[in-house]
């Protein structure tokens, strides 16, 4: 199956707890035209980009394992320093208090669109100004977006700017004059999470239970699941409408926004919760953030081939558009690429993550297989389209 590489589709199913072996969650790549997602070898996509609530697959174990490339660089976000962290670790507050400080923050969004119905999924509010945080399948398509607090109280928002590769949006609460918003949310530095930490889950129970909160355990760090990658793997009970909804630390800050769940494979009903919970870490997720709310759209690398995994590397099935990156580079069909810049692609180093470590119009090198030679091709890559619906 050919995967997009710059402009896939992102696509989720609704929890029918089936016993499929392998199941595939939003590869989002690079390239405007066809929007088909990228499915790792012996993976199947399954998914609905109206069904807002959580990303649900079943997966093998070798899909969660970490992703030493993908993690972004921790920045200085005016977090707690280490002494800081200390002292605070020592201070925990209790999954109640956490859930009493949040939950005012955290939100229930319903989308609606003519082509796709309704689809519900969960947020958080993180300023004054009412922008609010979520996983970009939950409004991609929407026609509107309704966002009811936790009194109860709904008002209308719209999109600032979405950006399906690392799968998060953010979108604008339409509030009164002098209304204000009933509170905000902080990022945390998930640099400092550990597995073993305890964490918070808060979110839209099933579309329909809004603020239902569970606490468990972070698993691991620096997972990618089906491409998707910066992942926090965690065993707090998170159900269908929990995506973008937080994953909290214990000092109430919020250090995951919930993306995906893994099911067992035992048939589950689609009302029981994930069998392992995902989080994009905050730290991802705040740069991001910033630079939707700024700008709209996250620059992303593109190179303009139409391609999919194989054994060896990375095939190009098509090199599209005729003038793109890679059409002028001389790439060609059938090219097969074996590592960027030197680093050959694995499974824990795929293409897409390889790629994403370089800005538009940076000038990389790739080594390709051309009629069973090797041979290396230095591409000027462009700037990737924004997500269109």
């Amino acid at each position: 199956m050919a995967d997009v590489i710059d402009e896939p589709k992102q696509t989720h199913r609704r929890w029918l707890g089936v016993s499929a072996a392998i199941a595939t969650i939003l590869l989002s790549l690079f390239l405007s035209g066809s929007r088909v997602g990228a499915i790792p070898s012996g993976q199947q996509a399954t998914a609905n980009p109206r069904d807002a609530g959580l990303l649900s697959t079943t997966a093998s174990a070798q899909d969660l394992c970490p992703d030493k490339t993908a993690k972004a660089e921790t920045t200085n976000f005016g977090l707690l320093n280490a002494s800081a962290q200390t002292a605070a670790s020592t201070a925990d507050l209790t999954i109640a208090d956490v859930a009493e400080r949040a939950n005012p923050a955290v939100v229930t969004i319903t989308s609606s669109s003519q082509g796709f119905g309704v689809g519900t999924g969960s947020g958080f509010i993180i300023d004054d100004a009412g922008h609010v945080v979520t996983n970009n399948h939950v409004v991609q398509g929407a026609d509107e977006l309704s966002v009811q607090f936790l009194d109860g109280t709904e008002v209308l928002a719209t999109v600032v700017g979405r950006d399906d590769v690392q799968d998060i949006a953010v979108i604008q609460l339409d509030l009164d004059e002098g209304v204000a918003v009933p509170g905000t949310l902080a990022f945390g530095d998930s640099a400092a999470i550990r597995p073993g930490d305890r964490v918070v889950a808060i979110g839209s129970a099933l579309g329909e239970f809004t603020n239902t909160v569970s606490e468990g355990t972070v698993g691991a760090v620096e997972r990618v699941l089906g491409g998707l990658p910066n992942l926090i793997q965690h065993d707090s009970e998170i159900w269908h409408g929990n995506s973008g909804g937080p994953l909290l630390s214990l000092q109430g800050e919020v250090i995951g926004i919930n993306v995906a769940g893994v099911e067992s494979g035992n048939g589950l009903s689609e009302l029981a919760p994930a069998s392992i919970g995902f989080a994009i870490e905050s730290n991802t997720a705040r740069e991001i953030v910033d630079e939707l709310i700024a700008n709209g759209i996250v620059a992303r690398p593109f190179l303009g081939i139409v391609g999919a995994p194989v054994d060896n590397g990375y095939q190009i099935v098509t090199v599209e558009p005729a003038d793109g990156p890679a059409a002028e580079a001389g790439l060609q069909e059938g090219d097969v690429i074996l590592g960027v810049e030197g680093t050959s692609l694995t499974r824990r180093e795929p293409f897409s993550s390889l790629l994403y470590e370089h800005d538009p119009g940076d000038t990389i090198t790739l080594q390709i297989e051309r009629a069973g030679s090797e041979r290396a091709v230095e591409v000027t890559l462009g700037q990737r389209p924004a997500a269109t619906d």
